[in-house]
């Protein structure tokens, strides 16, 4: 078995993936685990009712990121992937995706500027607000996409843990009681703009210092290029943000504290166990299947067996220790979000097959209206049951229709594929992996 192992590890192919891997886990220890150990310093000084005030202004904030990152991070990555090895090519792409965003990035503060002044739930809170959607900016000097397409991820580690290192410390000297909660949105804020500085300064030095200015044509083309992907993307988030915002107009900003913690908590490990293996994967598996279809959906089988080794034991885990995790790492005060735990706590599992046959499946094999017309369903679906559910039953409303939502979109991605003669999860395949494992223990 550790020959093998050795084997798979050694190959050429796989060292990249690995070095990827290891990279984004780097970097999702600093965007979780970090903020596992602020999380529980912030929500007990600041209480539920603030908690869920920066969260709601957070929320808001992300739907114009959602405009301003377009799904660059997709679509530009595909396109980063299949020219990296033609130095001008990549300039050019480079040069349009940057000065796209940041033309959405004027566009989304106009926007901004008028929709806080002339909506009262905004204007009340107006500073806190502000610093929350400073943070786009940060995300607009962050090419993530090229780090990504390149295959450089470890370059995104460096930045971000320096950076969430310092926003960690800077909360706990900063933040010391509850009038200081606007201090969380603006170093946070601060943190990404300063990332994303680093960030673009070490892209520009990849590319020998080009950049281009692109036409206004270039730019136009660029958004209809991931227009497709930006719709399917927006549809995805559209529903996660829109849990906690709407949530926000029919509750109490206590209510979204408690939803927004313990949908927090949830994520912290569906990400740890899940993103540093699937945003890998994407590039690693769309150069595979661009080469040889069979071959690409055979790696994704393989993975597909890891995927739930490490996702299902993660959400029995979470659902049988909710009530511990809650008081741990949120104190007494939020013990309601127990139950949004609870209900959530399946999420690594189902999520991580939907990625498997959405993210790495579908939109890889470029089937890009097909996963636009699941998560536009999955994003209906959500929508009517927040608006019937949140003004009865606020945090468990918000949590049953965030759940329903995901086990459609999975269930259609599995359906989907299936009906197209693609089977990601094959038992027989399993049965295979197990044996061999079995044999190899025996040797």
């Amino acid at each position: 078995m550790f020959n093998k192992l050795r084997n798979i590890i050694s190959h050429p192919e796989h060292k990249i993936l690995l070095k990827n891997i290891f990279s984004l886990s780097i970097l999702q220890f600093a965007n979780y685990v970090l903020p596992l150990i602020t999380i529980p310093y912030v929500v007990r000084v600041i209480g539920p009712d603030k908690f869920g005030l920066i969260s709601f202004a957070q929320a808001f904030a992300t739907y114009f990121l959602l405009v301003v990152n377009y799904g660059f991070d997709l679509s530009a990555t595909r396109e980063i992937s299949s020219n990296r090895d033609n130095k001008n090519t990549l300039v050019r792409i480079y040069s349009n995706v940057l000065f796209t965003k940041a033309f959405l990035f004027t566009l989304c503060t106009l926007i901004f500027t008028s929709l806080i002044f002339l909506i009262p739930k905004f204007r009340e809170n107006i500073l806190v607000f502000i610093v929350s959607y400073l943070i786009v900016a940060g995300y607009v000097l962050f090419p993530t996409w090229l780090f990504q397409g390149l295959e450089k991820l470890y370059i995104t580690s460096i930045f971000n843990f320096i950076v969430k290192l310092l926003f960690t410390i800077g909360i706990f000297i900063f933040v010391r009681n509850k009038n200081d909660f606007y201090l969380v949105p603006l170093l946070m804020s601060l943190g990404q703009i300063f990332a994303g500085t680093l960030a673009l300064m070490y892209s520009l030095k990849l590319l020998d210092w080009k950049i281009n200015m692109p036409r206004l044509e270039d730019i136009f083309r660029e958004l209809k290029n991931g227009f497709s992907v930006f719709i399917s993307l927006v549809f995805i988030n559209f529903y996660t943000i829109s849990n906690t915002f709407i949530l926000g107009f029919f509750a109490p900003h206590e209510n979204v504290g408690y939803f927004a913690s313990g949908s927090k908590l949830v994520l912290v490990f569906q990400t740890l166990v899940l993103a540093p293996l699937a945003q890998s994967l994407y590039p690693h598996v769309g150069k595979i299947l661009r080469n040889d279809l069979n071959r690409g959906i055979e790696y994704i089988k393989k993975f597909s067996v890891i995927v739930t080794a490490l996702t299902l034991p993660a959400s029995i885990f979470l659902l049988i220790f909710a009530p511990i995790l809650v008081k741990v790492f949120l104190g007494d005060q939020y013990l309601p979000s127990i139950n949004v735990v609870r209900i959530l706590s399946f999420f690594p599992f189902i999520i991580g097959l939907s990625n498997l046959y959405g993210i790495q499946t579908t939109l890889n094999l470029k089937m890009d209206k097909d996963f636009f017309k699941v998560v536009m369903g999955g994003s209906i679906i959500n929508l009517l049951l927040n608006v019937l559910l949140d003004h009865k039953l606020a945090e468990i409303g918000s949590s049953v229709s965030w759940l329903i939502t995901e086990i459609y979109i999975t269930s259609a991605f599995i359906i989907l594929l299936e009906a197209k003669g693609i089977k990601i999860i094959d038992f027989k395949f399993y049965s295979r992996f197990i044996t061999g494992v079995v044999k190899s223990r025996e040797i």
